[in-house]
């Protein structure tokens, strides 16, 4: 988290009084004591996904996490209701413990829209080649009926991925997966992301490609698609890379700034309809909308009311990570933040936005 300074107030005064007063109050749905009995909270979340009625989260400390409904009874969890930790590790919440097996510390996902998830892993202890635990990206299958989840292996293990941290991840049209680092600028696609491993025993069929890097190489907080472009959250801000799934971006497809309200301000989470509008969750600053055919932004939401007190709170992003940021298949907007900057245990929290909100704001 970083105060904002003057010229992003500014940049905030320019978006137009309209949009303050559009702003959306976030609905709390994960935290520390929510409620009261529930002690294991989120830490950093950094990715999340709903398949069929589960929720799951990226998690900062603790692997990929289900998130089931606090009130069992609750017909429908996605859209109400209090979320909290499922214990049964190894059938629904899978990873964090001391062993960090396959993984603890989680960032942005990418989901298939059937039964398939990627995550990005970059744990720093562990995050080198031939580890014990897997970091780099990893292959989940979910039972979308019943919420299973089973651990498929890492994807593309030999490619070197795990020593630079991957953090953002984004599936393209093209089928293939598109990464990006903490510890650098690039971008790289990795193909043939959903084969089988054991079925490629020379590395020759699911193989990584470089794509292309950040403005001025900044490491790539967070990734979504429009269509075959390619858009990326960096300290500096929004930028694109342009047709990124062309078989011609082979390491010089490098992304364009975009002017957004926000340059020089660390972009955290991206996600995006797939048709006309980016969200972004912005350090500092919020939740905003990019329309891309207007070039023009909206403030979204600053927070919401915290759930244990009353209180408005603000979002409270972590600086230098993936925050959790996606839209469900319902067209819901999910926010992760986390209030000690990533410093605490159980620290994190999970908002919600409805769509019916979303579609408030012209």
């Amino acid at each position: 988290m970083k105060t904002v300074g003057i010229g992003v107030l500014i940049g905030i005064s320019l978006l137009g009084s309209a949009a303050a007063q559009a702003q959306i109050q976030a609905t709390e749905r994960a935290a520390f004591h929510l409620p009261p009995s529930q002690t294991v909270a989120p830490n950093t979340p950094g990715g999340g996904v709903v398949v069929g009625s589960n929720v799951y989260e990226a998690d900062g400390a603790q692997g990929f996490i289900h998130l089931m409904p606090a009130d069992p009874a609750n017909p429908d969890p996605v859209n109400s209701g209090i979320l909290v930790y499922d214990p049964r590790i190894g059938s629904f919440t899978l990873g964090g413990g001391g062993v960090c097996m396959p993984f603890c510390k989680l960032g942005q996902l990418a989901y298939d829209g059937n039964q398939t998830v990627y995550v990005t892993s970059y744990d720093q202890q562990k995050g080198q080649p031939f580890s014990a635990t897997f970091p780099g990206v990893n292959k989940l299958t979910i039972d979308p009926v019943n919420g299973y989840v089973s651990w498929n292996g890492p994807v593309a293990a030999f490619a070197g991925l795990q020593g630079n941290q991957t953090t953002s991840l984004a599936l393209g049209p093209d089928g293939n997966l598109y990464v990006g680092f903490l510890k650098n600028g690039n971008v790289v696609r990795i193909v043939n992301p959903g084969i089988d491993p054991s079925s490629d025993p020379t590395h020759t069929i699911q193989i990584v490609q470089s794509v292309g890097g950040a403005p001025n190489g900044r490491p790539v907080r967070s990734l979504t698609f429009v269509g075959p472009d390619l858009y990326l959250g960096t300290a500096e801000g929004l930028s694109v890379i342009k047709n990124a799934i062309a078989k011609t971006c082979l390491g010089g497809c490098n992304a364009v700034h975009i002017s957004d309200g926000f340059g020089g301000v660390d972009h955290v989470g991206l996600t995006s309809d797939g048709i006309n509008r980016i969200y972004m969750s912005i350090n500092g600053v919020g939740v905003a909308r990019f329309t891309i055919n207007t070039q023009a932004t909206q403030m979204i939401s600053t927070g919401g009311i915290d759930a244990t007190t009353g209180a408005p709170t603000t979002f409270g992003f972590v600086g230098g990570h993936s925050n959790m940021l996606f839209l469900d298949r319902l067209g819901n907007l999910w926010v992760g933040d986390d209030t000690s900057d990533g410093a605490a245990n159980f620290s994190g929290r999970v908002w919600y936005i409805s769509a019916g909100a979303l579609s408030s704001i012209p």
